[in-house]
């Protein structure tokens, strides 16, 4: 098996910036400003931090298993249930991935040319805009194939990289926000003050518990990521055994940042000034909001107004550089772990041989081509125009919005069996002692990811769209129906085999 080679420092870069989402911290300060604490305290105490404690304890005892998620809950529930929640878990990262490979090219194209042209008219005659930025998708399709089948080093490496730049990225965000403070002193309170009603006049609508509720699923979301970048643990070598703490270090580290962000941007930046511009909307709000801390910064140091711009341009680039290289390493893993889970973890019988052949660098390369030409296949009925497919591929979007909850929801229903197992066989090894304590932070995350899955499905009966809804409840289903046809072909094989 191949591992990487890791120290605590650059797994703790890798596990954090993996989590941690820069889009997710400045949205927050946009859309609701210091009054978005209450929402990531509950999330954070509800959510994360039990759901992080609940993902450690797994790695801890299962940190040489390749299984990961199917793993977990193959020994705690049942082999049926886990393959089910695997499948779950796959789909909604293949989805993921086709709308991820279509977005690549905006930050490529904010780095190379200062703004978005994918909105822009295409430069090639006879050729859309839409069908060039499918062209290039399936390109990045076949880079990320090749980069992936060359083995885990190189995504080890550029998830290092990606974390590093985010690293860079946040310390230029807060760096230029205390710097402001520090220079502003007179306009702290006050910029605090805007942020703490959110951005809003006296004469706004006050929110409504719909909103509000909407929000707090928002919260509870910017928390993800954290069981992918868990299923890695085998792969980290001299590392596996601390795995289980640096996930905790990195799980505190990822809320101190979302705090810090949203507090020193509030006291930085005059929300209701930038709420007032009407060229700011949720699409560019990162490479805005770093645009204008850059020209705040220039000004500060009293530079010309050329200069002044120069340095917005240079934070707008390193944010698009910053965003195109998560996208990358986010890409590039997803493209790996989740089908590893689904291929490798389970047992053997379940694929035909040629589905878990490997390459000379221990990837399973059949499988993965198998992959890279589906994801190809939709990205090209996507951008060339196909209504039926276009639809197909909404439909399947908004049915992945909860299939990629319910793992969640099943590990934590997993969690006091696991500890049961645990305590009785190494009670030393265990993090959490007590079975009340396990069962109350199970409890939580079960809890909160309900609440997450039930606003999803409820809001949009609130606007009269029947159809949403259903769509939502209905990929569960059908993706449950698949794995369970799945399975017991898995299951007939097996008994023929015998």
């Amino acid at each position: 098996m191949e591992t990487t080679t890791f120290n605590s420092k650059r797994l703790i870069i890798i596990i954090t910036m993996t989590v941690f989402s820069f889009s997710s911290m400045t949205t927050a300060f946009f859309l609701m400003g210091i009054k978005a604490f209450p929402y990531f305290i509950g999330a954070a105490l509800f959510y994360f931090v039990p759901y992080a404690i609940i993902i450690s304890e797994f790695t801890g005892v299962y940190k040489n298993h390749i299984g990961g998620l199917y793993q977990w809950l193959a020994g705690h529930l049942s082999e049926k249930v886990a393959f089910i929640a695997a499948f779950l878990w796959y789909c909604s990262y293949f989805i993921w991935m086709i709308s991820l490979f279509m977005k690549l090219w905006i930050p490529f194209s904010v780095l190379l040319f200062g703004e978005d042209l994918t909105k822009k008219s295409s430069p090639i005659p006879h050729i859309s805009t839409s069908l060039l930025i499918g062209l290039l998708s399936i390109a990045a399709v076949g880079l990320t194939l090749y980069f992936v089948s060359k083995g885990f080093k190189g995504i080890a490496s550029v998830l290092y990289l990606s974390g590093i730049t985010m690293t860079l990225l946040i310390l230029v965000s807060l760096g230029g926000n205390l710097w402001l403070w520090l220079k502003n002193q007179s306009e702290i309170l006050p910029n605090l003050l805007i942020s703490m009603s959110g951005g809003q006049s006296a004469a706004d609508d006050q929110q409504g518990l719909l909103s509000q509720l909407s929000f707090l699923i928002f919260a509870i979301t910017a928390f993800g990521g954290l069981d992918t970048i868990a299923s890695l643990v085998d792969k980290t070598g001299k590392q596996k055994k601390k795995f289980p703490k640096l996930l905790i270090i990195s799980s505190i580290l990822v809320v101190g940042c979302y705090f810090l962000g949203i507090l020193l941007w509030s006291g930085g930046m005059n929300l209701a000034h930038i709420k007032a511009n009407s060229s700011i909307h949720l699409g560019n709000l990162m490479y805005d909001l770093m645009e204008n801390l850059g020209y705040e910064i220039g000004h500060s140091l009293a530079l010309s107004e050329t200069n002044s711009l120069l340095i917005a341009q240079l934070f707008t680039r390193l944010t698009a550089l910053t965003l195109a290289l998560s996208y990358i390493s986010l890409l590039s893993t997803i493209f790996y772990l989740p089908l590893r889970t689904l291929v490798e973890g389970t047992p053997k019988h379940y694929w035909h041989p040629l589905m878990r052949k490997k390459n000379g660098h221990d990837m399973p390369i059949y499988a993965l081509l198998f992959q890279g030409g589906l994801i190809s296949l939709f990205i090209i009925g996507i951008s060339g125009g196909s209504q039926y497919v276009v639809f197909l591929y909404n439909q399947l979007t908004l049915m992945t919005n909860v299939s990629r909850a319910i793992p969640y929801l099943l590990v934590a229903l997993a969690y006091p069996a696991f500890k049961k197992q645990q305590l009785a066989a190494n009670p030393a090894a265990a993090l959490i002692h007590s079975r009340i304590s396990s069962t109350f932070i199970s409890r939580s995350v079960v809890l909160s990811i309900a609440l997450a899955i039930g606003f999803q499905v409820y809001q949009p009966l609130t606007q009269g769209d029947i159809l949403q809804s259903l769509t939502l409840l209905s990929g569960p289903l059908l993706f449950t129906l698949i794995a369970l046809l799945l399975y017991q072909n898995f299951y007939k094989r097996a008994k023929q085999s015998q």
